[in-house]
This record gives structure tokens, C-alpha cells and sequence, in this order.
């Protein structure tokens, strides 16, 4: 299966030079090819491009996904699904992600549906397998797929954490399945939604590396940046953050973390606090907190501890 979606090719025509030997020989072969999407040198490494006909075809996924689009191939109905509507990320796991998001109030609550991809690399297949062996006589094509949708408003303040659970979900596959729940409270005005806590998830070591710590000026707290991820108008941010020698900070005291470019003008900032509910991962346990904007592209960070 995995080698089959990995040789998934749709033709681009291109102007080729061909040499023509007989009428009746179409000439097919894999050459060479560099690939510049949006602007932007993409490394096509264990993808091959085929020439058949003076027509170049191309990896379905590999052109997809660098376009920041989601491939599903279903093998009984023989089809392929290419979905740009998948833009609600999870920090912690990028395997798996939502999209296609309607939210209904109904009175103080609201009734949320939408659809939720899980890729392939969101599984263990050699646990999946090994747990199969061990019990061959138990069925464990099915599955259930968890996590958290998190509503924030426009000041990256958490609205409610919404939590799904979707039963029947293929065991080690890559699918698009429906995505239903119902929040305890009117989320229908949030600014930005994001996941957390989803599964499945691999489990893999993060990398724990992370900026030397950046302290406030009375040195009250630390936060080590570890990585940022730009969601809509928003940008997600990760890291480690804590007091310095047990400094007595209220557990309350808003953290603002201000991003700066290289000339130190405020690209925005993202606010937390100790208190802050962390997501639950295999992970450490890592801040994740919203900041209004593109806050990728900063250069240095200040931190500031109000009361």
C-alpha cells in the first residue's frame, strides 16, 4: 500500500523534445526534474518523474503536499482524494489534522461537525503489529481517533477545549473521517480554533532543542522557545516555560512574550500563564499558546510578568 501511494502520479503536460523512431513507439522513461512551487525549490527525494509520450508526469503527493494540501487514496473505490480544507493543526502531532469546520449555536452551546484527516505517519505500525501478533484472534482493524479542538478568541485567550471522539477509524491507515461534538458553552464567535492531545500519534522524541532561555528583566521567569506554527491570521507557539529558583509568581500573572524583528519593532505577542492547562501528550510537557500574526520570522523575543 505504502509503496503504491508513494507511485500515485498525475501528468503534467510539458514541452519535451522526443525523438521519434516509428509511428507506432511512444518512448517512456524517468528522468531528472527540479521543482520550484510558489517560489520555493521543493527537494523531490524518493519521488521520480516519468516521461511517456513527451508528457512529464509527476507524484500526486509529492506536488499536494508541498503545496500544503492533504492526499488520501482509498483502495476499495480505487479513489484519490486531494483536500486543501485541512488547515486545523496540532502543535505536537502533525499526523493528523482538521477542517471543513461548521459551527451551529444552539443555545448556550454549540453543535461543531467538520471532517479530520490522520495521516500515515500518525501511526506505530510496527506496535500495531506487534499487539496484532500477540493476540491474532482479536480484530484490530478498528479503532478510535480522540483529541481536543480549541477555541481561542481574538486576544489568544482560550475560549473552551472542546474534546471529539470518533469511533470505527481505520487501524494504520491514512483517511478522511466525519467529525462531530457539541462544546459546553457558545463557541461560535472564536477568533481562531486550533487541536491538541489528538491521537492516533506516534510517540515519537521530540526535538527538545530550544533558544537559551530568555528571563524577564526582574528575572522572575524563563521560556526556551522551541517552535512556532503559523495558523491563519495566528501563529501557535511552543516551549518551555517556568519560574527562576521558585520565584513566587501568581499562578495567574499574565506572561507576555513579545516577538521582535531585526530592528526591534513588535512583529506581536502571545500571552499565557503558569496556570495555563497544557495539552495532554507523550510529549513533555511543553507551554502552547496563541499570538496574533506572523510571528515566524522573528529575530528576538522580550518576556514580561504582569500581576
Amino acid at each position: 500500500m505504502k509503496k503504491f501511494l508513494l507511485g500515485l502520479t498525475c501528468g503534467i503536460a510539458l514541452t519535451t523534445t522526443t525523438a521519434v523512431f516509428a509511428a507506432d513507439t511512444i518512448q517512456t522513461y524517468l528522468f531528472p526534474a527540479t521543482f520550484v512551487i510558489n517560489g520555493e525549490t521543493k527537494n523531490s527525494y524518493g519521488y521520480e518523474t516519468l516521461n511517456y509520450d513527451g508528457h512529464a508526469y509527476v507524484p500526486i503527493r509529492f506536488i499536494a503536499e508541498s503545496m500544503g494540501l492533504k492526499v488520501v487514496y482509498e483502495d476499495v473505490s480505487k479513489t484519490i482524494t486531494v483536500d486543501n480544507g485541512f488547515n486545523i493543526l496540532d502543535i505536537n502531532n502533525s499526523g493528523v489534522s482538521a477542517g471543513h469546520l461548521s459551527i451551529i449555536k444552539e443555545g448556550n452551546h454549540s453543535s461543531i461537525t467538520g471532517k479530520l484527516y490522520i495521516g500515515i505517519d500518525s501511526w506505530n505500525h510496527r506496535l500495531i503489529d506487534s499487539i496484532q501478533s500477540l493476540n491474532p484472534t482479536v480484530d484490530y482493524t478498528k479503532t478510535i481517533a480522540s483529541g481536543k479542538l480549541v477555541f481561542w478568541n481574538e486576544k489568544g485567550e482560550v475560549i473552551e477545549k472542546v474534546p471529539y471522539q470518533i469511533s470505527n477509524v481505520l487501524n494504520g491507515a491514512e483517511q478522511i473521517v466525519p467529525l462531530e461534538t457539541t462544546s459546553k458553552t457558545d463557541i461560535s464567535d472564536y477568533a481562531a480554533v486550533t487541536l491538541e492531545s489528538t491521537n492516533p500519534f506516534y510517540g515519537r522524541v521530540p526535538d527538545l532543542h530550544a533558544e537559551i532561555s530568555t528571563k524577564d528583566s526582574e528575572n522572575k521567569v524563563q521560556f526556551g522557545l522551541v517552535n512556532l506554527l503559523k495558523t491563519g491570521e495566528y501563529t501557535l507557539v511552543r516551549g518551555f516555560l517556568s519560574t527562576i529558583n521558585q520565584t513566587d509568581v501568581s499562578p495567574d500573572a499574565k506572561i507576555t512574550i513579545t516577538f521582535l524583528n531585526d530592528k526591534g519593532v513588535s512583529l506581536g505577542t502571545a500571552t499565557t500563564t503558569l496556570s495555563a492547562e497544557k495539552p495532554e501528550t507523550q510529549q513533555l510537557p511543553f507551554a502552547v499558546f496563541l499570538g496574533r500574526g506572523d510571528l515566524t520570522k522573528y529575530k528576538s523575543i522580550t518576556i514580561q510578568v504582569g500581576k
